[in-house]
């Protein structure tokens, strides 16, 4: 098979579809394999995955075959869904960018930025499709920011899970916080001039519970809390513009926007009517008498999935469609490196005594 992204284009569509393959099929590949083997557009040829048992149950009802190594994998696939430990994804992806394949790897792209710059470095010279798992960029209420033509001088983001023994082999920053280091380097749109960052170790020998201050050249600050040592899950992000603000709740899926009307003017405030105005009612008063509008959205439905969007853009770009849906090798290399300077930030913080 050819070494370019052409040849892979070709081999996607000689059948029609973009052919496709599966390695990984546990916690969360054996989404992608179910999403794959009915998404228009793609072929699901093949599941790779050491533990037989596991991967025949998954591959069964898809109708396809199960191989016990990448290596057997047939050269006329063009594209395949890696999802295996991060530990693992170097040694995967990059003998399949050597032949000539399109990749979609989870997230983190890797185990070290070494490793991560090797592998984007390898796709873009050979010219193929590398594509990284923040499925959260498919989150529809981050629509609610994207729809304004705004840009943020604030933003505040919460990502708080309860503890999940799958995670314990590495830190909350690369687990859980680079989601919203990724959607935060999305929405700035300006280079990084600082990282401050602190975090402790609460159950495990990794740190548990992290919380950083990012500023950017252009004066946007993004305060960023992660922890998988909560009660309650949580995950919203709000960004402050200097016309509106977005409260974007990213696990209901729902998101409400406050504009300030044209000709808005605290002036022409009626002070009579808010003396009797309950706080937390204070916006929708400042709607009534014309000064700032709220918009409300409910993006949640049935036909909300961000992983299936997120593989569909990818075989999409695969198959010679417009590329910027799906978050690329450079995207994904810069969430690594902005996520260990905030490592390297919370390893150089001296905590006292006394």
């Amino acid at each position: 098979m050819g070494t370019s992204r052409q040849a892979g284009e070709a081999a996607g569509s000689s059948a029609g579809a973009v052919r496709c393959a599966v390695i990984g099929v546990g916690h969360l590949g054996r989404h992608h394999a179910r999403l794959l083997g009915g998404l228009p557009g793609a072929e699901l040829v093949a599941l790779v995955d050491s533990d037989a048992e596991r991967a025949a149950a998954v591959a069964e009802p898809l109708g396809v075959p199960v191989l016990s190594s990448a290596e057997q994998l047939p050269d006329d696939v063009a594209a395949v869904s890696v999802a295996v430990p991060t530990s693992a994804h170097q040694a995967v992806v990059e003998p399949l960018l050597r032949r000539g394949m399109h990749v979609l790897v989870e997230k983190p792209m890797a185990a070290t930025l070494d490793q991560a710059r090797s592998m984007e470095a390898l796709a873009r010279e050979r010219g193929l499709v590398l594509h990284v798992g923040h499925v959260e960029r498919f989150n529809p209420a981050l629509a609610a920011f994207r729809d304004l033509d705004a840009r943020p001088r604030f933003i505040e983001a919460h990502r708080l899970a309860p503890f999940n023994y799958r995670t314990l082999d590495t830190s909350v920053v690369m687990d859980l916080m680079i989601h919203d280091i990724d959607i935060v380097l999305s929405l700035a749109r300006a280079p990084l001039a600082s990282v401050d960052a602190v975090g402790s170790r609460v159950l495990g020998e990794h740190v548990d519970i992290a919380s950083a201050r990012l500023t950017f050249e252009d004066g946007c600050v993004a305060n960023l809390t992660a922890s998988r040592v909560s009660f309650e899950p949580m995950r919203k992000t709000r960004v402050f513009a200097d016309e509106a603000f977005v409260s974007m709740d990213l696990g209901s899926r729902k998101a409400f926007v406050v504009r300030k009307e044209p000709g808005f003017d605290l002036g022409s405030l009626d002070a009579t009517a808010m003396a009797t105005v309950e706080p937390k009612d204070t916006f929708r008063e400042f709607v009534s008498q014309g000064l700032l509008a709220l918009d409300e959205y409910d993006l949640d439905s049935p036909d909300a999935n961000p992983l299936r969007d997120e593989l569909a853009a990818f075989v999409a770009e695969v198959a010679g469609g417009p590329s910027g849906a799906g978050v690329d090798g450079k995207a994904g290399l810069a969430a690594m490196e902005l996520a260990a300077a905030v490592s390297e930030s919370m390893a150089a913080h001296r905590w006292t005594d006394g």
